[in-house]
């Protein structure tokens, strides 16, 4: 009895953890976005996409998988590239999106064009799916 109760005790503990983990990392996301908003355009392009499983904090039951699309782009000369995803779908929304290799627009730091992100608003209409920021 004691010891059913003890493991029940560290399952709620776990996933108290788990919640705090997925808060701390939403919370890190939503600062990058906010930031990354004032940096400069660069048109880019997406390389290509493969489904992968949906990151636990973007997925359900019902849509399990993301597209992640790797991308490039230029900045004065120099190439610069990353990856970015989807928001959750089904297994059928995924598996009817054919890869292509559209333009997009990506938000670099002026400082460090290494670090860019992908936002929704600034490709909404160019992907055939729809983006989750900065992921």
């Amino acid at each position: 009895m004691f010891s059913s109760g003890l493991q029940f005790w560290r399952m709620g503990w776990n996933s108290i953890f788990d919640a705090v983990r997925v808060w701390f990392r939403r919370r890190a996301r939503e600062k990058r976005l906010a930031l990354a908003k004032g940096w400069p355009l660069a048109t880019g392009e997406v390389l290509g996409w493969k489904t992968v499983q949906a990151h636990e904090d973007a997925g359900t039951f019902a849509t399990p998988d993301q597209i992640q699309a790797g991308y490039y782009f230029t900045v004065r000369g120099e190439y610069f590239g990353g990856h970015f995803r989807s928001v959750a779908m089904s297994h059928g929304e995924c598996a009817k999106i054919a890869e292509a290799t559209p333009k997009i627009q990506v938000r670099y730091n002026p400082a460090d064009p290494d670090e860019a992100v992908v936002l929704a608003e600034d490709n909404v209409g160019n992907l055939p799916f729809r983006v989750l920021s900065g992921d």
